[in-house]
């Protein structure tokens, strides 16, 4: 397996740390994580992908080594999305493919939707689509109860709890269980709380739910929904869903419609896996990458 190396891209806006693999390799995969993770929840996938592409997982601003900007709207899903569609650039790509979990997933989504032209192919571990996700927070009273912690995570001064007695909550919350059955170790989990614990990074993370204008908008309460036009959400871009059934804060209802969204889809299931698929499942994680990579690019030939 190739090695990996970090360093930083200067966007002209903000400065991004990434980590990489394969670099000398010609199809660039960006790699994008979720809450609370940085670059390293792909450490297990980018040796496997950097031994045919450039795999490059950033660190999201606010996070660990990137610049955390202080105002709430440098957190808008347009922020977001221009610091991938410059990142490419910066490592002189048109087009790239596009990985992502989680709060990443928001991004990518949004990015396949903004500029589809410029995605080859989107790869996506239990994220939400956006228009799915904002109607089950109005609708499904499951995926609200479970969502409860975004409108807590937009409370003034509720970075202090997450950051209290070295980030103890945070980590029982997201990673305890894992720690425990021997999925991360001591090493591993001292990066994590390395990233948690850097000045400001706590609340630069909140910022991506802050800024957002989706949570839990409940109809049984009166709740004023979001006015969305579902035309705007399409995506045409060849996806690759991967859905953990475990998942504890996304229920199986966001794949419902999803093909009405996604024309060119597939899904693919693991019933014994969470949220966390990178640290529960990590090799079947990177063989569906390559995998669907290469099926993308087998099209083309044909």
């Amino acid at each position: 397996m190739t090695e990996i190396t970090q360093g930083f891209a200067d966007l002209g806006h903000i400065k991004l740390h990434y980590a990489e693999s394969g670099a000398g390799n010609e199809d660039l995969v960006i790699l994008l994580h979720g809450f609370p993770e940085f670059w390293y929840t792909w450490r297990k996938q980018l040796p496997v992908i950097g031994e045919t592409c450039h795999a490059v997982a950033l660190d999201m601003r606010g996070y660990n080594l990137s610049d955390r900007p202080e105002n709430l709207e440098d957190y808008r899903i347009d922020k977001l999305v221009t610091d991938v569609i410059k990142l490419a650039k910066h490592f002189g790509k048109d087009q790239f493919y596009l990985v992502s979990h989680d709060w990443g997933a928001a991004v990518a989504f949004s990015v396949a939707i903004a500029r589809p032209d410029l995605i080859k192919g989107m790869i996506v571990l239990n994220g939400a689509h956006p228009y799915i996700f904002s109607k089950l927070l109005e609708k499904n009273e499951n995926q609200i109860a479970h969502s409860k912690y975004i409108t807590e995570f937009r409370e003034e001064g509720v970075e202090d709890r997450l950051a209290a007695d070295n980030c103890e909550w945070l980590w029982d919350w997201t990673f305890k269980g894992h720690y425990d059955r021997g999925l991360i170790t001591d090493a591993e989990k001292a990066e994590y709380i390395k990233a948690w614990t850097m000045p400001g990074a706590i609340a630069a993370m909140l910022n991506y739910y802050r800024a957002s204008p989706v949570k839990p908008r409940p109809a049984s309460q009166g709740a004023k929904p979001l006015k969305l036009d579902p035309d705007m959400f399409k995506v045409n871009v060849p996806t690759l869903i991967v859905w953990g059934d475990k998942d504890h804060a996304l229920m199986p209802e966001n794949l419902d419609g999803m093909g009405d969204f996604i024309d060119d889809l597939e899904v693919v299931r693991l019933p014994d896996v969470s949220h966390w698929v990178t640290h529960e499942a990590p090799e079947r994680v990177s063989s569906e990458i390559l995998r669907y990579i290469k099926q993308l690019k087998g099209r083309k030939l044909d």
